[in-house]
């Protein structure tokens, strides 16, 4: 039992607390160095998110050919002719001189409406529909199952025996699969599968992929049976003029938009739709051109009650696609779409026009603007990381500016708070030799020629424009005089490139932004190693300061279990006293009272 001072007079709760306040000091000065070591982490991390996302951006921008070769296409008249050039694109120009057709898609619609009058709700289920053709429905049972691939599989097993393969459908995440019962070859084989009934199998003819979700719908005719079903099935031709056929089960439980959508992520090449005004399906090839190949009355050909008699579709007319056709440098030709390229120029045909009437001249060259503000981007980005460094590595660190702790806090305003700890937070990497090592790097991979050939323009970034500034208190961020640089693009693009992005079996060899990249690598694993939070290092054993931290977590644990043994020994003495202290006062009163009790 604790003593409150009682018998001293003393208020020995405030006193223990007062002791204790200097016994902790130790303790209150490894937390102080705990928090300039979590704040040194936080800098270190600042500065190695920056240098991540720089080499990152190194190799999205200024190292891609796209970006650093680009062209650009003119058109004397895009309304009639668009265009837009690859990076490959070559120095030719064209002149569209004709374009007599421009390529259109094949389509067709419903004959006739497809109800009886009361339009069609594509919502509801197909077998509630009033339908102007209703004999198009078979009677027996749909059994559906629906298996998730677990991992990579060419064999999926199946839940119920299959009947009639010619009465399965199979789709892998709704896109549908043929049944066959011997594979094709090449790329036809992937959309195929065969049933393997001795197994109780699925055998695909490409691996799934670990997730893919796998839906199997078999169909049994039966008079008696309690469900509806349609098979009806869609031919369109590819650009090889080869037949694709799509098989559709249909059941009485699928609304139209069902059934629709279905078709419309088919490899029919589709887009269907479903008209509330005309009561009518409108179908369409995705793709332009004439497909059809000779002797073939239709692009579209459709089979099966559901899509012959229920949708009306197949009997109209077909509206034939077309390939366009233009004259280009004088030479006639065809293309299935109105977008194609040639020698890397992509030109759009907007309008028809006949010889005589319009010439359209396209041309590719040069996108120097583009270029110019790709490397100038690199530039920016190197300058921000030069920057943010310096600042660090020459911070005035104040060594009476410790951490706050609790009670310091406590006595100060938010703005004093704020204040002090804006100089504690300060110079805690200055002059840090990991980051001055590697921006020295940096600068060196700057300024080191490139061996770019002994017939090529430029070897180095000021024979371009870029060079150091001239202010040294700028710790060796670049400027760029943009009208050499434009002059440098103009002359020989492909030059500048390999000064930035060469490569080779030597440092000597390789560009400077490649340089850059990989020393910033290297730069960002020591700085990892130090302070964490990249490559893999996000536990504190990991990384040289949060071990730091480890042991000042476990000298700070011991210490707290020293000053619980401190506390309580000064609360014995307090209370062994206070005990001694009211025994001699119990004792002086008895001997008052026997001398004086009698008076």
């Amino acid at each position: 039992m604790r003593l409150s001072g009682f018998a001293t007079g003393m208020d020995i709760n405030q006193m223990v607390q007062d002791l204790m306040r200097a016994e902790r000091m130790p303790m209150d000065r490894m937390k102080q160095d705990q928090q300039q070591i979590e704040w040194k982490m936080e800098q270190f991390r600042e500065i190695n998110l920056k240098l991540d996302t720089f080499r990152t951006n190194i190799f999205d921008t200024i190292l891609r050919r796209s970006n650093m070769t680009a062209k650009k296409a003119s058109s004397t008249n895009d309304q009639l002719v668009s265009a837009t050039a690859a990076a490959t694109a070559s120095g030719a120009s064209f002149r569209v001189s004709e374009v007599r057709q421009l390529a259109s898609a094949a389509s067709n619609a419903s004959a006739d409406p497809i109800s009886d009058g009361s339009k069609i709700d594509p919502a509801k289920p197909l077998k509630d529909q009033n339908f102007a053709e209703g004999s198009f429905w078979q009677t027996g049972i749909v059994n559906r199952q629906v298996i998730t691939v677990d991992q990579k599989h060419t064999n999926i097993d199946l839940n119920q025996e299959l009947g009639n393969p010619d009465s399965v459908v199979v789709k892998v995440n709704g896109v549908s699969y043929k049944v066959v019962e011997e594979f094709g070859e090449g790329n036809i084989r992937a959309t195929q599968v065969m049933i393997d009934k001795e197994n109780g199998q699925l055998v695909f003819g490409k691996e799934l992929a670990a997730k893919a979700k796998v839906e199997v719908t078999a169909f049994t005719e039966d008079e008696n049976g309690p469900d509806q079903f349609a098979s009806s099935s869609i031919t369109t031709f590819n650009a090889n003029g080869e037949a694709v056929t799509e098989t559709f089960m249909i059941t009485g439980n699928q609304t139209l938009n069902q059934v629709i959508a279905d078709m419309n992520k088919s490899a029919a090449g589709i887009n269907v739709f479903y008209d509330n005004f005309s009561d009518k399906i409108a179908v369409s090839r995705t793709s332009t051109g004439q497909f059809r190949p000779e002797g073939e009355e239709r692009e579209l050909v459709f089979q099966g009650a559901f899509f012959t008699e229920a949708l009306q579709l197949g009997s109209a007319p077909e509206r034939g696609g077309t390939n366009a056709e233009f004259t280009v440098n004088g030479l006639t030709t065809h293309r299935h779409s109105n977008t194609f390229t040639m020698n890397g120029v992509t030109m759009t045909l907007q309008g028809t026009f006949l010889e005589g009437e319009n010439s359209v001249t396209i041309g590719a060259s040069t996108d120097t603007d583009k270029i110019m503000d790709t490397i100038k981007g690199f530039v920016e980005e190197y300058n921000e990381l030069v920057d943010l460094v310096n600042e660090k590595l020459g911070q005035e660190f104040y060594r009476d500016y410790r951490p706050l702790t609790d009670d310091q806090k406590d006595a100060m305003t938010d703005r004093e708070i704020e204040r002090w700890e804006e100089r504690a937070m300060s110079g805690l990497l200055r002059n840090d030799r990991t980051l001055r090592s590697g921006f020295n790097t940096f600068r060196m991979d700057m300024y080191t020629p490139v061996n770019t050939g002994a017939d090529a323009p430029f070897n180095q970034l000021a024979q371009i424009g870029i060079s150091t500034t001239s202010n040294y208190r700028d710790g060796g961020k670049l400027e760029i005089n943009e009208d050499k640089l434009r002059k440098a693009i103009d002359t020989d693009a492909e030059a500048v490139f390999q000064l930035f992005a060469g490569d080779g079996p030597t440092q000597a060899d390789k560009g400077v932004a490649r340089r850059v990249r990989e020393s910033a690598n290297g730069l960002i694993d020591q700085v990892s190693r130090r302070a964490g939070g990249l490559r893999g290092r996000n536990l504190n054993h990991q990384f040289a300061l949060g071990r730091e931290l480890n042991s000042l977590d476990d000298k700070i644990s011991n210490f707290e279990r020293r000053m619980q043994q401190v506390e309580q020994r000064y609360w014995a003495q307090f209370t062994a006293m206070e005990k001694a202290v009211a025994k001699a006062n119990s004792q002086a009163e008895s001997l008052f009272a026997s001398l004086y009790g009698g008076m």
